[in-house]
Parts: C-alpha cells; sequence; structure tokens
C-alpha cells in the first residue's frame, strides 16, 4: 500500500491522464497504470466511506482495498460507461461496499458499540457533553442499521444522494436507471427509512 508522500506524487501524474486513458489502459494490462488509477481514486472512495460509516476504524483500509478490486473487476467486465466522472462511479461502489458492510455487521450482531468518554468529539467551545455524544452517536448507529436491513436498491439510492451528496442525474446515470425512476426510488428509499424509524421507536 502506498505511504502519502508516494500517494501524492503518483496523484500528481494521474492528473494528466483522463478518466477513459485509465480505463483503457488498465483493461489492456498496463499494470503501470495501477498505481494511477490508485491515486486517483483514493480520496474520493476513502471520503465516501467516511461519509456513509461515519468513522476512520481499523477497517476502513480494508474496505477501501475491497472498493478497488470491485473497481478494477468492473473496469476489466467493461462497466464503467463514461457518463460520469470515474472518481464519482468509484464513490458510488464505495458506497456498495459501506453498505455490505453495514449488513455484515447487522448480521454479526456488532453494530452497536459502547463509546468511552474519550472518543467524544468536542465542542467548539473545546468541552463536550458526553450524553450528548451519545445521543449523537446513537442515532447515526440506528439510522445505519436501518439502511442495513433496507432493500439493496432503496438504501443504496439514499445513500448516493442523501449521503454522498450526488445529483439525481448522476445517482440515475450511477444505478442505471431513467432519471424519473432514480426519482422514484430515492422517495420509496426514504419512506422506507422514515417507517423502519418510526417502528423501531414504537417497538
Amino acid at each position: 500500500m502506498p505511504n502519502e508522500p508516494a500517494r501524492n506524487r503518483w496523484r500528481v501524474v494521474a492528473r494528466e491522464l483522463s478518466d477513459n486513458e485509465l480505463v483503457l489502459a488498465m483493461q489492456r494490462g498496463d499494470s503501470s497504470v495501477a498505481r494511477l488509477l490508485y491515486a486517483r481514486l483514493y480520496p474520493a472512495i476513502d471520503s465516501a466511506l467516511r461519509r456513509v460509516l461515519r468513522h476512520r476504524g481499523f477497517d476502513t483500509e480494508d474496505l477501501v482495498q475491497t472498493t478497488f478490486e470491485r473497481v478494477i473487476r468492473a473496469i476489466a467486465a467493461d462497466r464503467f460507461s463514461g457518463k460520469s466522472a470515474l472518481t464519482t462511479w468509484a464513490a458510488a461502489i464505495a458506497g456498495h461496499v459501506a453498505i455490505d458492510h453495514l449488513r455484515r455487521l447487522q448480521f454479526e450482531r456488532r453494530l452497536f458499540h459502547d463509546v468511552s468518554p474519550a472518543e467524544a468529539p468536542a465542542r467548539p467551545s473545546g468541552t463536550y457533553s458526553l450524553e450528548g455524544s451519545l445521543v449523537a452517536r446513537s442515532e447515526i448507529q440506528r439510522v445505519q442499521g436501518i439502511l442495513a436491513r433496507m432493500s439493496p436498491l432503496l438504501a443504496t439510492t439514499v445513500v448516493l444522494h442523501d449521503v454522498l451528496g450526488h445529483t439525481m442525474e448522476e445517482v440515475a446515470s450511477i444505478i442505471g436507471v431513467s432519471e424519473p425512476a432514480a426519482r422514484s426510488r430515492l422517495l420509496r428509499g426514504r419512506r422506507e427509512l422514515v417507517r423502519r424509524a418510526a417502528a423501531r421507536k414504537t417497538a
């Protein structure tokens, strides 16, 4: 795995190649561009994982590697259409990886963890409220748990638009449907999220 200085050097070189040039070189089996692809996509993939999972834990690098494996397999299978930027496409794959990770955690009953005072985020004033931190962490974990149990298609659409911030046009391109279909899926996903959240509160 490249260290940060090496990664930064490769990022500078990677910017000199277009998305299509990188993809075509990978499809030709040109191993010399693998580092360029990694440098180009790492920031987007890392950011997408952290935005879905809300933390950067010990397993984040494993998820980054899992995402790159999926990206490379998808490129080899010619599944990059070029309708969106390569970074946008890779971030969407990272969103899928993050959701799969949440589902696995849910299945293994390891989604919810104790939070110690040392883990509580500081307020701007330099102090923190442990109670407030616990409530916020609990809410995040609750939403993660709900996403893990939702239909994968609906959960992915919600994550792409509401968590990762993609436009409806980008979401439609990424998931391979029309924009009206993507918007319909987003609305259904939001309704399911609200319904499941309300059901948990009354349970």
